[in-house]
């Protein structure tokens, strides 16, 4: 062998074996519009999604549709990566006040679940396995639609074909958004058909609630009781519901390494629950 041959092979296979592994880039779609036909303008703009698929899907990757806080007059779409762990974000926007009012924002939050049901296999996602959530306001969102049933049935989607509900820190009560815009303080409490609390009912589908330990004490209370009616007058199976707390308050918790593991762990586990289901 030539001299400089028997140099090369092992040098290079050691420069193999230290360099760093390239990471596998997500696929990544931005600004799908999955508003009506018929739409205004700010419907238009404001009505779009957001797709990070983990690299080289197979039509069995379980997807988290998140929508993003802000109070409901702001934020922009947006959510945890997990394409690393082989989970699938879809980060929806949708109207927000002063530009739209109830159910507006609503009516954004379905359309964007059911165009998710009816079109994320295309991409590589399964629609067995859709986990809802978000934070804040855009928990409220994922919850209100989740509990009560008709948001999703107006649009042909069973709401209980959801894998898992992910909330943290929202409203059970009916959003001070909303309160606003029927003249109602931040301190007028209200649960009526726009609360989640409003539509406690058992579901199917597993529910695992977040908030922080220094978080708003009444938001911890809201999540509390909503745990605590679900299990008492909707007669929830305890494994199917959790209300757990994570160091920081209300905008710092769910940075929190341990939440975003547990929330990740959540709906690998539950995924996985679904898809053998599936297979029976």
């Amino acid at each position: 062998m030539n001299p400089l041959t028997t140099y090369l092979l092992p040098l290079t296979l050691l420069i193999c074996l230290t360099a760093p592994a390239t990471a596998v880039e997500p696929e990544v779609h931005e600004g799908i519009y999955y508003g009506p036909d018929e739409a205004t303008e700010y419907q238009k703009e404001q009505c779009k999604l957001d797709i990070r698929m983990p690299a080289n899907a197979d039509g069995k990757v379980p997807v988290l549709i998140y929508f993003h806080g802000g109070g409901i007059t702001g934020g922009r779409r947006g959510g945890p990566d997990l394409t690393a762990q082989g989970i699938c974000l879809i980060a929806p926007s949708y109207r927000l006040h002063p530009k739209a009012n109830c159910p507006d924002y609503l009516n954004d939050a379905a359309d964007a679940v059911a165009w998710t049901f009816n079109n994320i296999e295309q991409y590589g996602g399964d629609p067995d396995q859709i986990f809802l959530g978000g934070m804040s306001a855009g928990s409220y969102l994922a919850a209100l639609i989740a509990m009560d049933k008709s948001w999703l049935e107006k649009r042909g989607v069973d709401i209980d074909r959801l894998a898992g509900l992910l909330p943290l820190s929202g409203h059970m009560i009916t959003h001070f958004t909303v309160r606003k815009e029927r003249g109602l303080d931040a301190q007028t409490g209200l649960a009526d058909e726009f609360a989640p609390l409003y539509h406690v009912r058992k579901t199917p589908f597993p529910i695992f609630i977040q908030c922080g330990d220094n978080d708003y004490p009444s938001r911890q209370e809201e999540n509390k009781l909503f745990v605590s009616m679900m299990l008492k007058y909707a007669t929830q199976p305890a494994e199917l519901i959790t209300y757990q707390e994570y160091p920081g308050t209300h905008g710092t918790f769910h940075k929190n390494k341990e939440q975003l593991e547990d929330l990740t762990s959540f709906i690998l586990k539950h995924a996985k629950a679904t898809a053998k289901h599936g297979d029976e």
